[in-house]
């Protein structure tokens, strides 16, 4: 792969998951924080972290990187995954664990403290960071609806689409 950069608020999808379920099923996706580092949501404590961007690409080779047009709408997204990390960190430190991870609809995108999974996350920081609402068509926002958004956006540019890259269900 050639060398690539990497923006505040660039969003990075992958087909696969770390679950050894066969590539297109299911995925992962996560928020560019600035050039070297990420923030994404997973299953295991911390759920909600900050981790360099080569760990995103070593364990998913086949995903998609966007970017927002615009610079500033960008920066405002990034702040905002950002901020909600630092807040979830102090409730850590407290001894609230709060967000869980969850994977389940009791839980509204909008509501950022009864649960949280990888594309609710970059839902969330969109929302609350840049007043972008993506549309959601079933059951919750997987990485397949955030990819199907952002194709459908004038707001956005995809930078990056690994050939062999696909879903084979809506979610």
């Amino acid at each position: 792969m050639t060398e690539r950069n990497f923006a505040p608020g660039d969003i990075l999808i992958a087909c696969d998951n770390v679950l050894p379920i066969p590539i297109g099923y299911m995925g992962h996706s996560a928020l560019v924080a600035d050039s070297q580092f990420l923030v994404e949501a997973t299953d295991e404590l911390p759920f909600i972290r900050k981790v360099p961007i080569s760990d995103f690409l070593r364990v998913h080779p086949i995903h998609v990187q966007f970017r927002p047009v615009s610079k500033e709408l960008g920066e405002r997204v990034a702040y905002c995954a950002l901020d909600y990390l630092k807040t979830y960190q102090e409730n850590l430190q407290q001894g609230k664990n709060e967000p869980v991870y969850s994977v389940s609809s009791s839980s509204p995108l909008y509501d950022p403290w009864t649960g949280i999974y990888c594309s609710k996350l970059i839902w969330l920081a969109y929302y609350y960071g840049a007043q972008i609402t993506f549309r959601n068509d079933f059951f919750l926002f997987s990485p397949e609806d955030l990819y199907q958004n952002l194709l459908e956006r004038d707001e956005f540019q995809l930078i990056y689409q690994h050939p062999k890259f696909t879903f084979k269900l809506d979610t």
